[in-house]
């Protein structure tokens, strides 16, 4: 696992179904970031914040299926997902969000 779970504020449970669930939905070549409150140890708030970074464009369906499925193996805190794919023109929030979040 990498080593950036230690400062996130998720169980390394948490990050292991949301790895899982990423992977299982998306594809194994994605990456994971984990941004916002649940990104800094010292800050506070309820939400998990995920960015998946793909090659292939994620459809609308995946997303849900994503968010459903999490829900179904127990994550019960709010999730914001964000999505890129490779051809995406990233907007200065996803750019901070890539240099900011912590790849799991």
């Amino acid at each position: 696992m990498n080593s950036n779970w230690k400062k996130i504020r998720l169980s390394e449970e948490e990050i292991k179904k949301i790895k899982e669930t990423a992977y299982e939905v998306f594809g194994e070549e994605v990456k994971i970031y984990i941004f916002g409150s649940r990104s800094v140890p010292n800050k506070r708030g309820g939400d998990i914040d995920i960015l998946i970074k793909s090659s292939r464009q994620i459809s609308v369906d995946e997303k849900l299926s994503f968010l459903a499925k999490l829900e179904l193996k127990g994550i019960e805190r709010k999730v914001d997902l964000i999505t890129i794919s490779s051809g995406t023109n990233l907007k200065d929030i996803r750019k901070d969000i890539l240099k900011t979040g912590l790849e799991i």
